[in-house]
């Protein structure tokens, strides 16, 4: 998302005449985009903002903080880091230009938080790569009790179906062949009568376009003609997201998930059955306030029962605002213990189903180079893979695994498709 939001930001800049500077020695403004999802994100930018005082103190600069951590702290920041000129939340990023142009002849300081539904509408990268993001919607309404979201980028809002099939179609005329529909629930996405299965089946249309993939699914309000359409469309790849959280119905309820264990399991079962190849990765929080040792090994038996390709594992972060804040956190030593626990037994799941990759040819789209004189890309189900040959960014080719090294796949290549 925050990946998509800096194109965002670049694409307006470069409609108003700015250029992209090569390096910040060279640059006149430095913009920081900012993530507040964990304390983790939120300290690093901090601490990396407060590295560019003197960068801002040599001749005229002016040094910009947006995002979600500029929405939630504008007045900390304005306070302890005084030497940043302009912080925008958001959606305000459509003002930047201006915005700049204001700093450099008053010398003035702005902040700009406002929450007013912007969806960012005819607004395309010009020169995107051949893997791009494109936002179906913004903000959300889900209200889990651990996420900051909804405080800082609003409640959920869709884009017109119209403008989004406008963008894909200009990303692949300007080469794109991977392209990821992204919002923090696709599942919820409504547009008039246009919902996330409709608007799947729409895009999937456009000629052209080579893979398309969705981020994030919430497993509440995940469809199962979703499936349908993924399992129907030849261009859809057969990758799913979605975020357990935990592996405990009690801990789920606390967390305001609005699903249960059974749910989840049932999903899965679902897609495996209609698509035995599919890939499906994960979220999941470990320590979450009051997670007894049991509730955990809950969680700890979900995943070696579900084996998931992969999981994005991090420790409880308490963040200010949610109703989790107001619950006593449990230990960091318990907390730490767990997570390591967890990323001991999902790294021994995701080698072991890597390794059975090896003697199997697949799909790749290569995105760029690798060290040495190889290339990296990705598999339909979004897998990283190396392939010891120096190739285009755009190619699509047949690899054989012949090799794992990590939890990476390193191939030969076999055919040009």
């Amino acid at each position: 998302m925050n990946k998509n939001d800096s194109s965002i930001i670049e694409t307006i800049l470069e409609d108003q005449g700015f250029e992209r500077a090569d390096s910040e020695d060279t640059a006149d403004i430095y913009i920081i985009n900012t993530c507040t999802v964990r304390a983790h994100a939120e300290n690093r930018a901090l601490a990396y903002v407060s590295g560019l005082r003197q960068w801002r103190q040599k001749g005229k600069r002016v040094l910009a903080m947006v995002g979600c951590l500029a929405e939630e702290k504008a007045d900390e920041i304005s306070r302890k880091l005084s030497f940043v000129d302009i912080i925008l939340g958001p959606d305000s990023y459509r003002q930047i230009g201006a915005h700049i142009m204001q700093v450099i002849e008053r010398e003035t300081k702005i902040v700009d938080r406002k929450l007013d539904g912007e969806t960012y509408c005819g607004v395309f990268p010009k020169t995107p790569q051949v893997a791009s993001f494109v936002s179906i919607m913004r903000g959300c309404s889900n209200y889990c009790s651990y996420c900051i979201v909804p405080y800082v980028r609003g409640k959920a809002r869709s884009r017109p179906p119209e403008d989004i099939g406008r963008e894909i179609e200009h990303l692949v005329q300007c080469g794109v062949k991977d392209i990821t529909l992204l919002g923090q629930n696709v599942n919820e996405y409504c547009y008039e009568s246009t919902d996330f299965v409709h608007l799947l089946e729409k895009v999937s249309s456009i000629t052209g376009l080579l893979r398309l993939r969705f981020l994030t699914s919430h497993p509440k309000d995940f469809a199962k003609k979703t499936v349908d359409v993924v399992k129907a469309q030849s261009n859809i790849c057969e990758w799913f997201h979605l975020p357990l959280q935990s592996g405990n119905d009690r801990i789920l309820q606390l967390m305001n998930r609005k699903y249960t264990v059974s749910d989840y399991r049932s999903l899965i079962d679902h897609i495996r059955r209609e698509i035995p190849e599919a890939r499906i990765t994960t979220d999941v929080i470990v320590g979450f306030p009051s997670e007894a040792e049991e509730e955990f090994q809950n969680t700890v038996s979900f995943f070696k029962e579900t084996r998931f390709d992969d999981a994005y594992m991090y420790r409880y972060s308490t963040r200010t605002g949610t109703s989790a804040s107001r619950l006593k956190p449990l230990d960091e030593p318990v907390i730490k213990r767990r997570l390591s626990e967890l990323i001991s037994i999902q790294n021994t799941i995701t080698r072991e189903r890597t390794e059975a990759m090896m003697g199997k040819q697949y799909e790749i789209l290569i995105e760029g180079p690798a060290r040495g004189n190889a290339s990296r890309g990705k598999t339909r189900g979004n897998k990283d893979v190396v392939v010891e040959q120096r190739l285009a960014p755009g190619t699509v080719v047949n690899v054989l695994i012949r090799q794992v090294k990590g939890h990476t796949p390193i191939g030969e290549l076999a055919t040009t498709v």
